[in-house]
């Protein structure tokens, strides 16, 4: 009979539960810091760095040998006090460097602070990583529980960090997390009677509580337009709201002036205004009341719809300084569709309210998919903040347009806004997305159903439900004459009418319209820089732009101007990828040579392809499935929040469940069961989504998570099966441990590549291929004949 120093006692469980729970909570609450302080584009990147601490932790138990085991709960609590300090260390460095990641490339003294936020970040995971790894090499035989815990635990940390985001600023919330560390800490060491690591802990807690009282505001890149507009010498900060979404500032000062779209004709001053800023970029103003002063309105772009349209039903889709609901005439009632209620709720409280105002809080690809009223208009305010290149914009897709098509009235006009780049960034692939929606609703000849009008700054397109009528083009000539716009399209524009006021030297935006509208000219050269193919529901990335092929001629071209116009994104994705793969290579050899012979019929090469294959195929399968279900929940956060609760927990139980005979049937069972989880979520997820758009929130929720538990508990189960093999050679447990953690953070970047490229359900099957390629390993393991060391 074992005795109790062989097996975990519950304290040994809770420990790793609760360090569990903190790892991963701190993986998304320092995700959300690096974009609210930083740099979006850089904070996947950064964050996969720091992720590499858990790998390296397995290379550095590998190296140690049996003396982290002969340590014991020292070892452990060792790591979780790194960890919980490490955190603070985070905590106290994001309130003095603020960095431009991009002027790195040029600037050491920008390298220098952007490698130091790498390594402070790393801390907390490489300790979290020396303590968890350990927890295998002492109980090999308990593999299955142990990985049980570890995924529980980070299953509800994914949980406990969302409900922290939703309450607190992400300082409090980070702070909070490492003082829950060092209480779980304390408390261990003085149950276990570890009194050095009891001692450490409670200083470290009487120095945390006031940190955690007070935790310090992060720095802030002046290049968000947070700092920015705070940097106005009259600012006031009327609000401040925590939030799932991002954190909502509320700001007031006499210089915030919004108009975008305006004519450079309008002879006077345009209204002030407040401004809601979420997070650090996304800026929504709003009128101190309705009814809004639009003295301006007939004399912008913003404005035009309704001049064409001055009374009937109008639907705002999203919000952005585009600001359609304060524009509109009196003669229009609004629906306005905003997944973030805080933005409506201050709308509602300064007079947007009915009849004239109708606020639903709502994703806007659910909405037209649901609805069945009919609209005069359908702004598509959204489109003017832009986006990231790997963000699913699921209504800017061919299925979402030919949606806001059939939701029109026959009078009808579809809005899009975009910021105008020169040379034309998305506006081709916006309308290659819109002449491909237009044929889908029916439409003969796509280009007869298309205005498109430029300013400064701003390209404003008009789509019709039915083709432009004469009344239609009259009033677009008459308002292009009065406010000095220019046509980029229009189905009987001539060419005294165009490029008459601000001025190119060719008229490039009308050439690319009327190549893609007509297929009577072929697109300008300068057109074809960037991406010219439609945006799909499976594939919904209108924003990536970047031809890889093309980049070098961008950048030779524009020279340092390109940098505004590459995919930032895709890059730090691809260059995490080469990176990661660089420096796991060598930390996987690093230890082989201080690591015993492996017993067949295992060898070093099999069982790092397996735990690779497993790592790739689980993060590939989680994320393609995260991003699908965004289109369900409208909000990335939410659906991220819910995805990797499901994935972690149910793998957690399908880990507590694993087999552990060492068979072909086994094997075979094993990974059939996966087979037959990954048809059913995919079937409904990408196969019939309207069964998942209609129903409301709370059961929407309860269906994605009944249709994703039998996948992610399916998907537990390989990883402490194989890891239950190495019963008795635990030496390899930590460098196959380390395998797996180097290829989830090298998928997690990989993943948004291929969905970018080649579409989610390309990233789905990859990841099904290298379930594939395991199972071929694990029968090859368990072939009749094939000798196991025999189990003590």
């Amino acid at each position: 009979m074992p005795s109790a120093a062989d097996q975990p006692s519950w304290l040994h469980l809770a420990e790793l539960f609760g360090l569990s729970a903190a790892t991963l909570a701190f993986e998304i609450l320092l995700l959300r810091l690096f974009e609210f302080s930083h740099w979006h584009y850089f904070a996947g990147f950064a964050i996969a760095l720091a992720l590499l601490g858990l790998g390296a932790a397995g290379t550095t138990l590998a190296l140690l040998g049996a003396r982290p085991e002969r340590w014991g709960d020292g070892w452990f609590l060792g790591g979780l006090l790194t960890a919980a300090l490490g955190l603070y260390i985070v905590l106290g460095l994001q309130a003095h460097v603020a960095l431009r990641p991009i002027f790195a490339a040029w600037d050491a003294r920008e390298l220098g602070k952007l490698l130091l936020v790498d390594v402070v970040a790393f801390l907390p995971f490489y300790g979290a990583g020396l303590a968890i790894g350990q927890v295998f090499i002492r109980w090999p035989r308990h593999s299955r529980k142990l990985y049980a815990v570890n995924l529980l635990g980070s299953g509800v940390g994914s949980v406990a960090a969302s409900l922290l985001l939703t309450f607190a600023s992400i300082a409090a919330a980070l702070a909070l997390v490492a003082l829950l560390l060092l209480l779980v800490g304390t408390g261990v060491a003085l149950a276990q009677r570890q009194r050095l690591a009891a001692g450490l802990c409670l200083i470290a807690l009487l120095l945390a509580v006031p940190f955690t009282w007070r935790p310090p505001a992060p720095a802030m890149s002046d290049f968000k337009a947070l700092a920015r507009v705070q940097d106005l010498p009259d600012a006031q900060v009327l609000a401040v709201q925590p939030g799932l979404i991002g954190q909502l500032t509320l700001l007031r000062s006499e210089s915030l002036r919004y108009a975008p779209g305006l004519s450079l004709a309008w002879p006077q001053s345009v209204p002030v205004m407040d401004v809601a800023i979420i997070g650090s970029d996304a800026e929504v103003p709003l009128p101190r009341e309705f009814p809004f002063d639009v003295k301006h309105a007939p004399a912008s772009l913003a404005g035009l719809p309704f001049v064409l349209r001055p009374h009937g039903a109008a639907l705002v889709l999203g919000a952005s300084a585009w600001q359609s609901p304060m524009l509109a005439g009196a003669g229009n009632t609004i629906t306005w569709i905003e997944p973030d209620q805080r933005v409506l709720d201050l709308a509602r409280q300064r007079g947007a309210r009915p009849p004239r105002f109708t606020l639903i809080a709502d994703q806007p690809y659910r909405h037209l998919a649901i609805t069945t009223a009919r609209y005069n208009l359908i702004a598509a305010d959204q489109a003017y903040n832009g986006g990231d290149a790997a963000t699913e914009e699921y209504v800017f897709t061919v299925e979402g347009l030919a949606l806001a098509l059939q939701r029109l009235a026959p009078d009808g006009l579809l809005v899009i806004p975009l910021r105008l780049q020169q040379p034309p960034r998305h506006l081709p692939r916006m309308l290659v997305t819109i002449k491909q929606a237009l044929v889908r609703h029916g439409a003969a000849a796509p280009g007869a159903h298309v205005a498109a009008l430029r300013g400064l700054q701003t390209h404003l397109l008009l789509v019709a439900n039915l083709p432009l009528n004469k009344a239609d083009s009259t009033a677009l000539r008459a308002f292009a004459q009065q406010w000095q716009f220019d046509f980029d399209w229009l189905p009987d524009v001539t060419g005294q009418e165009l490029n008459r006021y601000h001025k190119l030297e060719a008229p490039i935006f009308f050439e690319t319209a009327r190549a893609i509208l007509t297929g009577e000219a072929t697109l300008p050269d300068d057109a074809t820089w960037f991406t010219t193919d439609s945006a799909r529901l499976d594939r919904p990335y209108l924003w990536r732009s970047l031809l890889w092929e093309r980049a070098p001629h961008l950048v030779a071209t524009m020279g340092p101007r390109a940098m505004a116009y590459l995919d930032w994104s895709l890059i730090f994705s691809a260059g995490t990828v080469a990176l990661v793969m660089l420096l796991a290579f060598l930390l996987i050899l690093a230890p082989l040579g201080r690591l015993p012979a492996i017993l067949p019929p295992l060898s070093r090469l099999s069982v790092a392809a397996y735990f690779t294959m497993l790592g790739l195929g689980y993060l590939l399968i989680e994320i393609a499935v995260l991003e699908r279900v965004i289109l369900f929940t409208g909000t990335p956060v939410l659906a991220a929040s819910i995805v990797f609760a499901i994935f972690l927990i149910g793998s957690g139980a399908g880990s507590a469940m694993a087999p552990e005979a060492r068979t072909r049937r086994v094997a075979l069972r094993m990974f059939a069961v996966i087979a037959i989880g990954f048809v059913i979520a995919a079937t409904a997820l990408w196969l019939a989504p309207d069964m998942l758009l209609e129903p409301p929130m709370t059961l929407r929720l309860t269906l994605i998570i009944m249709l994703i538990v039998p996948l992610a508990w399916a998907m537990g189960r390989p990883f402490p099966w194989a890891l239950r093999q190495f019963a008795d050679q635990p030496r390899w447990i930590p460098w196959a441990w380390a395998i797996n953690g180097f290829a989830s953070v090298t998928a997690a970047s990989l993943a948004p590549l291929i969905s970018v490229h080649h579409g989610q359900p390309t990233t789905l099957t990859v990841g099904l291929l290298c379930y594939f390629v395991a199972v071929t390993i694990a029968l090859r393991w368990t072939k009749p004949g094939k000798v196991w060391p025999p189990r003590s």
